[in-house]
């Protein structure tokens, strides 16, 4: 890779193991330095959201109901989950984030509040985890702050590779930092991107880059593969202590036979024209 940095331009797949390469060492600093405080334990909006939609549309589900968490961190929302009597498989690129949420894991089940369902903790990628669970299905995909972490290229990549794990009608649930986001005192806009990427001023964290999740871009990489789809927004602190961030989620379902000239069924807590609510977000606790 420093051979082809060096006598011309990185071939694509280089590139993206860059941007990989520079996730993974941004947030496996930031849970060197923080752990179980960057958030605490409190399950996120978009979290609780999935798990309603869940609970609401099969409540006397006899069979287990098993969800990847993609970008897991130390697993506050696999643990939310797990309470709630679903089965996580807990994904992230970070062995600090994955050590961090086996071991909350254990902490929980040495506590003796019961455990309704199970959950195990993997450093990697999707591909990697499942390369071994070869057929497996899963009823939901769940990822929560990760996508505006993405090039387009992982963007693209990390959707489809959430579609060939789900079974047909599971839920697709996924949040990111909108373009509301974007805060003139803390990041610039880089430079031939307006409007759609920004980075911090701050030098402190340099390679924390923020692509924008829209409606659109969503429905580029997904709106063939899902029905029932459903926008909403949320807030939630960037980490303990922080200001809010502004946040995109999509939750739909996989459809049960995808073709290219399916339309999506599309809902919306948002104006089209402004970007406004038009009705309050509501987040029922499960």
């Amino acid at each position: 890779m420093q051979q082809n940095l060096i006598n011309g331009p990185a071939r694509p797949d280089a590139l993206c193991a860059l941007d990989k390469a520079r996730i993974a060492k941004t947030w496996q600093h930031y849970y060197e330095d923080r752990g179980y405080d960057l958030w605490g334990f409190s399950p996120s909006p978009a979290a609780r959201m999935l798990a309603q939609a869940i609970l609401d549309s099969s409540p006397r589900r006899s069979e287990r109901v098993e969800i990847v968490d993609w970008g897991c961190g130390y697993g506050r929302d696999s643990l939310y989950f797990v309470e709630l009597g679903f089965d996580v498989i807990g994904i992230d690129v970070s062995e600090r984030a994955v050590a961090l949420a086996r071991g909350a894991y254990k902490q929980r089940q040495a506590s003796g509040i019961p455990l309704l369902g199970s959950a195990s903790f993997h450093a990697g990628d999707l591909p990697s985890v499942f390369k071994c669970r070869t057929g497996q299905r899963v009823h939901a995909f769940f990822s929560n702050r990760v996508f505006h972490l993405l090039s387009e290229i992982d963007f693209g990549d990390a959707t489809r590779d959430a579609m060939t794990c789900m079974e047909k009608g599971a839920f697709f649930c996924v949040s990111g930092r909108s373009p509301e986001d974007f805060n003139t005192a803390l990041m610039e806009w880089v430079p031939g991107r307006e409007g759609e990427m920004a980075r911090y001023k701050d030098s402190a964290r340099r390679g924390h880059d923020i692509t924008f999740v829209t409606k659109d871009r969503l429905l580029q990489a997904v709106g063939n593969d899902l029905e029932d789809i459903d926008y909403m927004t949320a807030t939630e602190p960037e980490r303990v202590g922080s200001p809010d961030t502004h946040l995109l989620i999509l939750l739909g379902r996989k459809r049960g036979c995808v073709s290219d000239e399916a339309v999506p069924t599309v809902r919306s807590n948002l104006a089209p024209d402004t970007g406004q609510p038009v009705r309050p977000l509501i987040v029922r606790n499960c």
